[in-house]
Formats: C-alpha cells, structure tokens, sequence
C-alpha cells in the first residue's frame, strides 16, 4: 500500500506539470464584438402587456420581471370605465426589493403593444 501511495506521489505531479506546460499561445475569438446589453423592461411594459393579454374577469395572472426581479399577481382586470379605446382596469400587487405593494392601473392598447396610462407608481 506505501508503494502505491509513493507512485501516486510521485507520477501525479509529474502528469498535472506536463498537463500545464503547453507553450502553444491560447486561442482567443475573432468574431464580432458582443452586442451592448439591451435596454431592461419595466415593470410598466410587463404588467401592461400581460393586462393585453388576459381575458378581462379572468382569474389571477401572475407576472415577472428577470430585468428587475419584480413580480407580483394582477388580480382583477375588467374593462375600462373611463377609455372607450379597449382599455382595461386593473389591480395588481408587485414584489419587489423595496417590499410588496399594491396598484391600481389602466392599461390601453397602443401600437401594437400595451401601455399603462398615466402614474401608477409603477416602474
């Protein structure tokens, strides 16, 4: 068994030193330069496009941010009082770093996409 722990002992390093002397210069990429970090979403665009997205009176949707870490659950969505353009109203509560809270919102069609109308506190 001592024999065996010697050779070990004595071949290992001789292996990870032949392992590292590569004297071959390292590779390195020649492709395009990385593309800058796109613009994050707020949590505005993400609560607004999924108040697009959910039939109004539907049950609780939940949504989530990765660019903030945001997320909260969009309880009620119905249609809009005040807008005649498809807007929605909304309530929805939004977990965040700073802590829980609660909004209340309108989210309205706009090019395509949704938009939440005026403050909300939202960000």
């Amino acid at each position: 068994m001592l024999s065996k722990l010697i050779q070990i002992a004595i071949v290992f390093p001789a292996l990870v030193l032949t392992a590292c002397s590569n004297t071959e210069p390292l590779q390195t990429s020649t492709g395009a330069p990385v593309a800058a970090a796109a613009i994050p979403i707020t949590d505005q665009t993400v609560i607004a496009e999924t108040v697009g997205r959910a039939t109004v009176g539907s049950d609780p949707l939940a949504w989530a941010n990765p660019s903030t870490g945001s997320a909260g659950v969009i309880e009620q969505v119905r249609p809009g009082t005040n807008n005649p353009n498809g807007c929605r109203d909304f309530v929805t509560s939004k977990q965040s770093l700073e802590g829980v809270t609660r909004f209340n919102g309108v989210a309205c069609p706009s090019d395509g996409s949704w938009k939440i109308n005026g403050s909300s506190g939202l960000h």
